[in-house]
């Protein structure tokens, strides 16, 4: 397993693995870097994390990380279907509680509660923690059609959090 491709396109970094295995512990490894270089200026940091199976094998080597003091970083899920609660498999919290948020010693885990009766107020809610713990770090992938979480491509990110109807595109 290895890098098959490492090249610049403009200021972003492109590297090409010959497995997802491979490129999951690559991830892993330049976040483990960047998350030990951001803790070394700070005294905590905020970071966000998509739930999705293209997270599987970062978030697996990401909790490997060696020398990472994880009681001094603020975790976030990034999205959460509106209805479901933390509880439901289905869920991006259960994911996300399985998947990195029980294997870490994290300072605070912070959730989108899909389950709260107004989706609007919860999202401002979730928002403002944003704003007090502005992120330092997202974990995330690009979906097949180029959505990141459940912000499809032809919308603007000026939105900030909000609840969104997704294209069918996205649900396949």
């Amino acid at each position: 397993m290895a890098i098959l491709k490492d090249f610049q396109a403009d200021a972003l970094r492109v590297r090409v693995s010959d497995s997802r295995e491979a490129m999951g512990r690559d991830a892993a490894r330049a976040a483990g870097e960047c998350i030990r270089a951001l803790l070394g200026e700070r005294d905590e940091i905020n970071m966000i994390f998509a739930a999705a199976p293209s997270q599987n094998e970062t978030l697996k080597y990401l909790a490997r990380e060696e020398g990472i003091d994880w009681h001094r970083v603020n975790a976030f899920h990034m999205d959460e279907y509106v209805g479901l609660s933390r509880e439901a498999p289905q869920s991006f919290g259960y994911y996300l509680c399985e998947h990195v948020f029980s294997l870490l010693p994290f300072k605070s885990v912070n959730f989108l509660r899909g389950d709260a009766p107004d989706a609007a107020a919860e999202c401002a809610r979730y928002a403002e923690l944003l704003r007090r713990f502005p992120p330092d770090v997202v974990m995330l992938g690009i979906g097949e059609n180029g959505h990141i979480a459940f912000n499809e491509p032809h919308d603007s990110f000026d939105k900030g959090t909000h609840p969104v109807t997704l294209t069918q595109s996205t649900i396949e």
